[in-house]
């Protein structure tokens, strides 16, 4: 029985590319005013993008965001015309696909709320931290699977957000010293170096290595 769910699962033949975004940069526009276009709706506007929420009637929840255009109306193409991505939303399958064939005519990124394998592009579980962010998805549609997993990579995560700052810095103030820029990076980014760090002996070791000069460069912003 285990068997005949694995190979099942390993039907789900999808490869995804994944593209960080500028949030702030991005308009978003969501057919459907129901559950599934509330929570793109949050989601997104969470996360400083720009929102349009295009229906002809919205659940309560919708009350509670703020600042998001909610246009009263039947869909229209022009809608998706000025925004980078569309949720297309609404419990009508046959206006479902008219939108999604629109958003291929038109080149947009597209979420089809209804089944995640006719969408063009998915929305992960996301996780930030002062100084890393990454996202989680899984190739079977997997919501529940995939925050157990974020949040145990979170763990993990945290204990390197200090230290991918601290060698940021190193990497920014090392781009002028072209005859070494490569090496130091290199030595830089690594678990041996991390180690090092903690010790709080980084300094020493990037003398030793590296000489006065270079240290002084490395650290004139720390």
């Amino acid at each position: 029985m285990c068997k005949d769910i694995k190979e099942d699962i390993s039907r789900e033949d999808i490869n995804y590319t994944y593209l960080a975004t500028n949030s702030k940069k991005l308009r978003i526009g969501i057919v459907g005013g129901g559950r599934a276009g509330f929570i793109k709706a949050k989601s997104f506007f969470q996360r400083g993008s720009y929102v349009e929420v295009l229906s002809l009637e919205f659940i309560e929840d919708f009350n509670s965001l703020v600042n998001i255009n909610l246009i009263k109306s039947n869909y229209y193409r022009e809608f998706i015309k000025d925004k980078h991505v569309i949720v297309i939303a609404t419990n009508d399958k046959e206006l479902n696909l008219t939108i999604k064939n629109n958003c291929e005519e038109e080149f947009k990124l597209y979420i089809f709320a209804e089944d995640y394998k006719k969408s063009l592009a998915v929305t992960p579980v996301q996780r930030n931290l002062n100084n890393i962010t990454f996202a989680v998805n899984t190739k079977n549609s997997n919501p529940k699977g995939a925050l157990m997993l974020s949040d145990r990579m979170l763990e993990i995560a945290r204990e390197y957000d200090d230290f991918i700052s601290y060698s940021s810095i190193i990497r920014k103030n090392v781009k002028d010293i072209v005859e070494v820029k490569k090496e130091i990076i290199n030595f830089v980014c690594s678990e041996d170096f991390k180690y090092i760090y903690e010790k709080e002996k980084d300094k020493l070791v990037l003398e030793m290595f590296f000489g006065r000069d270079v240290l002084n460069k490395i650290f004139k912003d720390l």
